[in-house]
């Protein structure tokens, strides 16, 4: 392949990165800007459906699933938080990927993003009706940053078994 094409591929490469990130951050701002009421609502769908996924082929009554739910539904809502922000931290780990800058740069870039992100999304959060901006979810984010660029990074050094 000639330079050329090289570098068109790694145009292109950086170009669906880049919009991979921007799609990752409107989610994440669509999910925020829902009042507390329906967070919640969301919330609860994925929560019941996990409930019910745990509890297949176990006769439960309604009153125990939803005590279930109850008590689950903290922490899916965490969960949730550290795996998308997990994804974020692969997604602008593989962007800053196409850069080239040296390997420790481009993992605190990836984390300082991240991490900015995240506090700017609980910023958001704040202003919206009955939500609110919480330390502890920007330290899970960030855990969920750190854990998607320590994932790619950790591929890059893994080679082939032959």
């Amino acid at each position: 392949m000639d330079s050329e094409a090289k570098m068109a591929k790694e145009k292109c490469k950086q170009l669906i990165s880049l919009i991979l990130i921007i799609i990752w951050m409107l989610t994440i701002f669509m999910f925020s800007n829902q009042n507390g009421a329906e967070s919640q609502k969301t919330s609860n769908i994925v929560t019941r459906a996990v409930v019910r996924i745990i509890t297949y082929n176990q006769e439960i009554t309604q009153e125990q699933e939803n005590e279930i739910i109850e008590n689950l539904d903290y922490i899916i809502r965490k969960l949730a938080h550290y795996s998308i922000y997990l994804l974020g931290g692969i997604l602008i780990l593989n962007y800053i990927n196409t850069f080239d800058i040296e390997t420790k740069k481009k993992i605190i870039i990836s984390i300082l993003i991240g991490t900015v992100y995240a506090v700017f999304d609980e910023m958001h959060q704040y202003f919206v009706a009955n939500r609110s901006a919480r330390i502890f979810d920007i330290c899970i984010d960030s855990l969920g940053v750190i854990t998607g660029v320590s994932l790619i990074y950790l591929k890059t050094k893994i080679k082939p078994l032959k």
